[in-house]
């Protein structure tokens, strides 16, 4: 079995909001990377299906990105990122960084 993840992940355990077209629910966050999101929600979803995702971050900021459902083991999911706009990228980089800070700091 190979290991397929490219990025490590940040567990960051914040709301979300998930949509597809008028369809709208939200969801958990559970964690990030770079390159996807694993999350929990109610709505129900395929794999392959296209999804727009806002999450809610400190002092009224958001970060929002366009995903592909990777797989599904209701309610939670995990998806790639497939659009994000360069402040939500800065954002993202923002979360990571700031993890891996803090990891470092605690040792």
């Amino acid at each position: 079995m190979g290991f397929k993840r490219k990025h490590s992940r940040v567990d960051v355990g914040r709301p979300g909001r998930l949509q597809r077209g008028a369809l709208s629910a939200p969801c958990k966050v559970l964690d990030v990377s770079e390159s996807g999101v694993r999350l929990e929600s109610r709505l129900f979803v395929k794999k392959g299906e296209v999804l727009q995702l806002l999450i809610e971050l400190d002092r009224g900021k958001t970060l929002a990105c366009e995903l592909e459902v990777i797989h599904v083991h209701a309610p939670k999911l995990g998806a790639k990122i497939m659009a994000i706009g360069a402040e939500d990228r800065e954002r993202l980089a923002h979360i990571l960084d700031d993890h891996v800070q803090s990891s470092f700091s605690r040792r």
